[in-house]
């Protein structure tokens, strides 16, 4: 399956918030260019890894520094790709893209999905509905925007803006983005941003307020996401990021327990290699 990284939609988010993209044979490669250094390259979750290629833009970008992301290896214990370490590539103390996260497998039923859930989410979801909480599928991006950008200042102290990157990711995807958005009244309490490959359907950008979580918004926001994502017929619905014993983020431990409520399975990934080069 092609990772939303690979996809065109990507390549063209990319482009419009300042990277270059050089896409050979199938594969999307990332350049960052910065005055006199060089450049930064990264190749993130390709289905194929070609390292001649890899040189010959390493080379016409004048990079500095290279990292990889492999698709390679999906299950807790993958091994490290060996054809990356005999390429002089170290592991990264930190991946750009999550190296674990929690798929649910959207080709079983509803009632299935369910009944794999803890069963303090179902409970959630049938409270959230009770408490008149209301979803609204929408287009309005720059509302979304603005209401993930509050919530992050209040419950992560994020002073930097992450606006830009929302709608213009959505704007990439068209048709493939989804918002999907809960009230009370005529409050936006919750959110999520959803994009969507043809197997796999993304929960990229998600946001709720103190009021929101109250009444459990959160979880029948996911609950909404996740049924829209099987109607779509996506095999896959990816939680995109959990927390990873090896390159802990404590504050990811909380959320990690949401998204494993809902009864998915963890999926690890390799993590990022770099390797540096002298950019002559």
């Amino acid at each position: 399956m092609t990772d939303l990284r690979q996809t065109p939609e990507y390549a063209k988010y990319m482009s419009v918030i300042g990277w270059i993209v050089d896409r050979k044979n199938g594969v999307n490669y990332f350049i960052r260019k910065f005055p006199i250094i060089g450049s930064f390259v990264k190749i993130q979750r390709p289905e194929k890894i070609d390292f001649g290629q890899i040189n010959k833009i390493a080379k016409k970008y004048r990079a500095f520094q290279i990292i990889i992301e492999p698709v390679l290896g999906s299950g807790i214990g993958s091994e490290v790709p060996k054809s990356i370490i005999r390429q002089s590539f170290k592991q990264s103390k930190s991946p750009f893209v999550p190296a674990k996260t929690i798929h649910i497998d959207l080709t079983k039923s509803e009632s299935q999905l369910l009944e794999k859930m803890h069963y303090k989410t179902r409970y959630n979801i049938k409270i959230a509905s009770k408490k008149g909480v209301k979803i609204k599928l929408s287009k309005d991006i720059q509302n979304f925007a603005n209401f993930w950008q509050e919530c992050a200042k209040k419950q992560r102290g994020m002073f930097i803006s992450q606006k830009r990157e929302i709608i213009e990711l959505y704007k990439a995807f068209g048709k493939k983005a989804h918002l999907i958005l809960c009230y009370l009244g005529e409050e936006l309490v919750s959110g999520i941003l959803l994009i969507r490959t043809k197997d796999i359907a993304y929960y990229m950008y998600a946001a709720s307020s103190d009021l929101g979580k109250k009444f459990f918004a959160p979880t029948l926001n996911a609950w909404v996401s996740i049924r829209l994502a099987k109607k779509l017929r996506c095999k896959i619905f990816d939680f995109e990021g959990a927390y990873d014993e090896r390159f802990p983020l404590k504050s990811w431990k909380g959320f990690t327990r949401f998204k494993k409520s809902f009864g998915g399975k963890e999926v690890e990934y390799p993590g990022a290699f770099v390797r540096y080069r002298i950019p002559i």
